[in-house]
């Protein structure tokens, strides 16, 4: 799939300058702009005037914003070829950006276990990568984590190298969830959240950088959060400048990336692949 310039965006969308960008909207031909007063959750940042993109058959449930989308892409094209793993898929956004940086991908989530949803996130990839010429394999893998996850890595000796955490927003499943994954990460490793601006999704960070990963939030609509150990280094993004970005009381005390001097010396040296083409 051709990488394209920002002047290209559809009207609303905003991406970091630096990051490689594609779009397989072509793909997800349910695909609408949603509206963020027809979302119940609490946590939902309606005052961030991003595009919220949704599924036109279950339009309260969000896909990752176009920003969030493409820090996804960009971190997963510094794994291409590795192992990756995605908690938590819907209905395959996510996931067609992490096949299309050319990870082997494994994702696990229960709503796989819906012909419905497992068709359309087939059919979503499926057209995306032919498109592409990208190269790769998913693995849809249905079940709970962290039960499925431990199952399945021990089933197959897995580990990854990349993992994006996306499936429990509440309760201690976050928190499960990081316990998981660090567990299964291998040594040069990245560990991604998103919905950072629920607390309950902040515990599983909380936990990495206890164990002593490094950390680093994102601001974008919902906060997507980086964990890192070894010899890889998570992409940098400047949060659009013209909004008035606010952290919340759970998330003070983390650095954010393109926001604070701590992040700017970070200087992420793998950078070079992030320049648009």
């Amino acid at each position: 799939m051709k990488h394209l310039t920002i002047s290209k965006l559809p009207a609303g969308d905003y991406i970091s300058p630096g990051l490689k960008i594609i779009l397989p909207d072509a793909y997800f031909p349910n695909m609408i702009v949603g509206d963020t007063q027809t979302c119940p959750w609490p946590y939902l940042r309606r005052e961030i005037p991003h595009n919220w993109y949704v599924d036109g058959r279950a339009s309260s449930v969000g896909f990752l914003s176009r920003d969030e989308a493409h820090i996804l892409y960009n971190t997963a094209l510094q794994f291409s070829g590795k192992t990756a793993l995605e908690i938590g898929c819907w209905l395959g956004w996510s996931a067609c950006h992490l096949a299309l940086a050319g990870v082997a991908l494994d994702v696990v989530d229960p709503l796989l276990e819906r012909e419905d949803i497992r068709q359309s996130v087939i059919d979503s990839i499926q057209g995306a990568l032919n498109a592409s010429g990208v190269q790769t394999t998913v693995e849809l893998i249905p079940g709970y984590s962290p039960q499925r996850v431990e199952e399945f890595a021990n089933q197959f000796n897995r580990k990854w190298s990349l993992i994006f955490i996306d499936g429990e927003h509440g309760g201690d499943g976050p928190l499960n969830d990081a316990i998981v994954c660090e567990k299964f990460a291998e040594k040069d490793a990245i560990i991604l959240f998103h919905h950072l601006a629920a607390p309950d999704v902040a515990k599983g960070l909380n936990y990495l950088k206890e164990k002593g990963w490094h950390t680093v939030i994102y601001q974008t609509m919902q906060i997507m959060g980086a964990a890192w150990r070894g010899n890889v280094e998570p992409v940098a993004h400047q949060p659009d400048p013209n909004i008035a970005w606010e952290l919340p009381a759970h998330l003070q005390g983390y650095d954010v990336s393109g926001n604070s001097q701590k992040t700017s010396e970070i200087s992420y040296k793998k950078m070079n692949i992030n320049t648009p083409i």
